[in-house]
């Protein structure tokens, strides 16, 4: 699914791109140039998508034990490296536009159209791949549509910026190159944002509080589990690590015992289809009097614990 919506954004960036940057040319735009440019880079960056998708679905070997989830992540934080290169080369082309004004020249009125069309195209891209990315959590997918999602404000900004330059008379021309100027600072500014989304899931970020409740819900719905402990998550990529501590007998044997880690194991898998690796830890659950111990009923307050 990852590998789909990167065909799909190269397709539209490939066809969108060339469009706005032979206009930009003919036009004499800088702005529809900077947007055109940014496009183009999205193509780029939704090979970059399909590329690391392919990676992190290779199967776990023997020097990666636990699979190749980061590559994923690693994709989505190269798109941000290229998005932030893009913002800076176009942003530094644009101000020396707008200190030589002399080299500037109107840009053509139906430049604005293509910057309009390039709003509703990117707008359905960006939908669409949030979309998907939300829905089998990847994080490339969710970078490159954010990417998109900047690129209807980033035509929004071109269209306003032609239509400056063209109804407000010579001395205004440069506010096509200015709006170019805004364009980049944005379009570094998204670059910046999905670096750190991606920094994040590269330090074991752990899963959201929704997704730690169905597992704790799975394991004690797995009959002979009498309570739950400890809880870690991480995240690789598309795939996340689970590793569990849940209580049983204490008197029952080390065969039941297993039988017991292996479905709570599956109970979890089923729950949540992204837990990848999943580890249980059996402990004795044991009675102090009457009640169950405080730690039974809360959970491990032991540093670094999920609960």
């Amino acid at each position: 699914m990852v590998a789909w919506g990167g065909w799909v954004g190269i397709a539209g960036n490939l066809t969108l791109g060339a469009a706005k940057l032979t206009g930009g040319i003919l036009g004499t735009s800088q702005a529809l140039v900077a947007d055109a440019v940014d496009t183009l880079g999205d193509a780029v960056t939704s090979i970059v998508v399909v590329l690391g998708a392919w990676r992190a679905r290779r199967p776990a070997d023997e020097r990666h034990p636990y699979g190749h989830g980061k590559a994923e992540v690693l994709a989505g934080r190269t798109i941000a490296v290229i998005i932030m290169a893009v913002g800076v080369i176009f942003g530094y082309r644009a101000v020396t536009k707008i200190l030589s004004p002399e080299t500037l020249s109107p840009p053509a009125l139906w430049t604005i159209w293509l910057a309009v069309a390039s709003i509703v195209v990117k707008e359905a891209m960006a939908r669409y791949k949030m979309h998907l990315g939300r829905k089998i959590h990847s994080e490339s997918l969710i970078a490159d549509a954010l990417n998109h999602r900047s690129d209807v404000f980033t035509s929004m900004l071109a269209a306003a910026g032609i239509t400056a330059a063209v109804y407000l008379g010579p001395e205004w021309r440069f506010l096509d190159a200015a709006a170019a100027v805004i364009i980049c600072l944005i379009i570094f500014g998204v670059g910046v944002t999905v670096f750190r989304r991606t920094g994040s899931a590269l330090m074991d970020e752990a899963v959201d509080g929704s997704t730690l409740a169905t597992i704790r819900k799975a394991a004690t719905g797995v009959e002979g589990v009498r309570g739950t402990e400890k809880l870690f998550t991480r995240r690789s990529g598309l795939e996340t690590h689970v590793e569990l501590h849940v209580e049983v007998d204490g008197h029952m044997t080390v065969g039941d015992a297993h039988d017991i880690a292996t479905r709570v194991s599956q109970a979890i898998r089923d729950a949540v289809p992204a837990a990848t690796h999943v580890t249980v830890h059996i402990e004795p659950h044991e009675l102090e009097g009457e009640g169950l111990r405080e730690q039974d009923v809360k959970g491990s307050r032991e540093p670094g614990s999920q609960v």
